[in-house]
């Protein structure tokens, strides 16, 4: 079984170290891609290309999304660039399946990498381009402190054809390790994986099924309420977390009663975008740390997983931590006292979910209680070494992580 980066104790601590406001006084960044967006977007996109000089470009999508990549490729060829596209990408982006797209990539030699499809394809975009620029890398062993040299050969862009992951705008490749059983999903976190450019086009999403615009706005708004609590986040960071929640909360519902307005669905682009953004930059916690592993274990789409665990996770934190009232504020939540506070803000979540048709509980997501309790004790272990804990306000300890799980799976807030 392979040692990721963030299995190592030592790893974890400085990072939980370096992410307290304190540490942030010292040094600090924020790093966004150039980002197009609008009807006009992938055409200014295109022409932008041509300014920078790119000449080959290489489109990595799923046969899913194929028709959209076709899009992209006729827009790239009508300004002059040579296009070759690889539909090949898999779901949860399996660790095997990598260095194939890598080997056509360098039978190419782009000069511009382009991911047209969801969070998978984005994430399967950016291992294969880390193998391009630098072969003998191991994926199970990037160390965030060494250079990889990327972009020596080529840029990336990032084509979202849905709303909800971010990873157009985010340093982190979520991969699935299937050399283990059961599956282990990780991130290949580097700051040279931030995209160069993000292209949102509200075209690319209007053929969302209503399943996938809830469970990727989900996705979403764990991005940014998770991101807002975290002791790692910023002054930037919570400013677009707090917008982003607040565009999911206004445009998600609409994107659900209007899926053909291409006004309501840029809106929700724009929060998973931002909301991504904000993450990226300041940290996401124990929502990941669950979903991720939900997702692992039990083949339940990842944006729904996230969704069940926003307001568990607000009560985890808040047994430790105060920054959920600045939140409720934001949010116009206010009571009086803090625990009316917290009943309030974790109730607006939960009557926004019954509004919308979103799942509440672990058991909602269809997930037998059988096979729950029988892979409790891993699914902790999992918890536990989830690259994402650092940076959540309150490190968890195996039995706490399985506690957490039962209230989440029995719906006890």
């Amino acid at each position: 079984m392979a040692e990721w980066p963030m299995d190592r104790p030592e790893l974890r601590t400085i990072i939980t170290t370096y992410s307290v406001p304190e540490s942030k006084l010292l040094l600090n960044s924020f790093i966004m891609p150039k980002t197009f967006y609008g009807l006009a977007g992938l055409q200014m996109f295109a022409g932008a290309m041509v300014q920078f000089g790119r000449r080959r470009a290489f489109i990595v999508t799923d046969k899913g999304v194929r028709a959209l990549a076709l899009t992209v490729q006729k827009m790239l060829k009508g300004v002059g660039i040579e296009v070759e596209i690889f539909d090949e990408a898999k779901p949860e982006v399996p660790l095997s399946s990598i260095k194939p797209a890598a080997e056509k990539m360098e039978a190419l030699q782009p000069d511009l990498i382009v991911a047209v499809g969801g969070g998978s394809v984005m994430d399967m975009a950016k291992a294969s381009w880390i193998l391009y620029e630098a072969p003998q890398t191991d994926l199970t062993n990037v160390d965030a402190m060494q250079p990889i040299g990327l972009r020596r050969k080529a840029f990336l862009a990032c084509i979202p054809t849905t709303a909800g992951t971010g990873s157009e705008a985010t340093n982190v490749a979520v991969i699935t390790d299937d050399t283990v059983e059961p599956h282990r999903k990780e991130g290949v976190v580097h700051p040279e994986l931030y995209p160069d450019f993000a292209v949102l086009d509200p075209r690319f999403v209007l053929k969302m099924p209503p399943n996938l615009t809830l469970g990727t706005g989900l996705d979403a708004l764990s991005h940014a309420v998770d991101c807002y609590l975290c002791r790692s986040s910023n002054e930037i960071s919570d400013a677009l977390a707090v917008r982003a929640t607040k565009l999911v909360f206004k445009y998600l519902p609409l994107a659900l009663k209007y899926p053909d307005n291409p006004q309501i669905r840029l809106k929700t682009q724009i929060a998973a975008m931002i909301a991504g953004s904000a993450f990226s930059n300041g940290g996401i916690g124990t929502t990941h740390a669950v979903a991720h592993n939900i997702g692992a274990l039990f083949e339940v789409h990842h944006g729904m997983a996230c969704g069940v665990t926003i307001p568990y996770v607000i009560k985890f934190y808040a047994e430790v931590d105060d920054k959920y009232l600045s939140f409720a504020e934001e949010l116009g939540v206010r009571g009086g006292s803090n625990e009316e506070t917290l009943k309030k803000l974790i109730d607006i979540f939960m009557d926004f979910y019954r509004k919308i048709g979103a799942p509440t509980t672990m058991r909602d997501l269809g997930i037998k209680e059988d096979d729950f309790k029988e892979k409790l004790d891993t699914f902790a272990q999992y918890v536990v070494k989830d690259p994402t804990g650092p940076f959540a306000p309150r490190q968890l300890t195996v039995e706490e992580a399985k506690e957490l799980l039962m209230d989440m799976y029995y719906g006890r807030l």
